[in-house]
């Protein structure tokens, strides 16, 4: 299975639309039909049904589903490991912050960042809390700067992602 494959899979089975699946992988709507049908015709198995709510994995499609994020999250893992290895680091890194994050704690430090990393390409997404925690989940964004939240401390998704504090700020009411 080709990671391109699985990226596809994942970003159909996220969207349950084929239409804004392929806005996510930046193709051709014809070319998500055709890499889904590929990877069905690999596997021996389809991977979605048509519902009135949109695409519905079948029960192959939803055993696959977590192998697929393992495997890419290994693939990354394996390319970074690589490069570091031959001492070279490139690539895309998404940051998605809070606005305010972003222009008061991210704004300053971006720059310093980017002249040190020139060969790493960085693009910065805004959203709030709730969406951020989403995307990075979606694997639309490779981190995210938000305020903590304790109802995400008790999602499953908190296995799956490391979590630091990195500043404390006082709430003030005037």
């Amino acid at each position: 299975m080709h990671p391109r494959l699985l990226k596809t899979f994942l970003a159909v089975a996220r969207s349950r639309n084929i239409t804004r699946a392929a806005e996510v992988v930046h193709l051709a709507q014809s070319s998500v039909s055709a890499q889904i049908l590929a990877l069905e015709a690999e596997l021996g198995a389809a991977l979605f049904t048509r519902a009135k709510s949109g695409l519905e994995l079948t029960p192959a499609g939803l055993a696959l589903k977590p192998i697929a994020e393992d495997l890419l999250r290994l693939d990354g893992e394996a390319r970074a490991a690589v490069q570091a290895a031959a001492g070279s680091t490139s690539g895309h890194l998404t940051i998605g912050a809070l606005e305010t994050i972003a222009s008061a704690r991210l704004a300053p430090w971006l720059p310093g960042f980017q002249a040190g990393h020139s060969d790493i390409t960085v693009r910065m997404k805004v959203a709030g809390s709730g969406a951020l925690l989403r995307q990075l989940e979606d694997g639309d964004i490779d981190v995210a700067f938000c305020f903590d939240r304790r109802d995400f401390a008790k999602g499953a998704s908190d296995k799956h992602f490391a979590r630091r504090t990195i500043a404390a700020e006082p709430l003030v009411l005037v």
